[in-house]
């Protein structure tokens, strides 16, 4: 499993990701967006899955990065 980071342009688009998530039962948490990234909210959902597009509607994404170490690498 990979760790991603999805942001979002407001605070609404990553609580209705953290929902989708947990219906397809993929863990994810809501934190703070990490000062390396830019994001338009704030606030980003971290989440394991074997690859970035777990179904979400993508046009309510900012992007997506993978995690990996101290990096993140932009996914879409």
């Amino acid at each position: 499993m990979k760790q991603y980071i999805a942001t979002f342009f407001d605070h609404w688009g990553a609580v209705q990701f953290r929902n989708h998530a947990k219906a397809c039962q993929v863990a994810c948490t809501l934190k703070p967006v990490p000062r390396s990234l830019s994001s338009s909210c704030g606030t980003c959902a971290w989440y394991e899955s074997e690859g970035w597009d777990i179904g979400y509607k993508i046009e309510e994404l900012e992007a997506v990065y993978r995690h990996e170490g101290a990096q993140f690498v932009k996914e879409m």
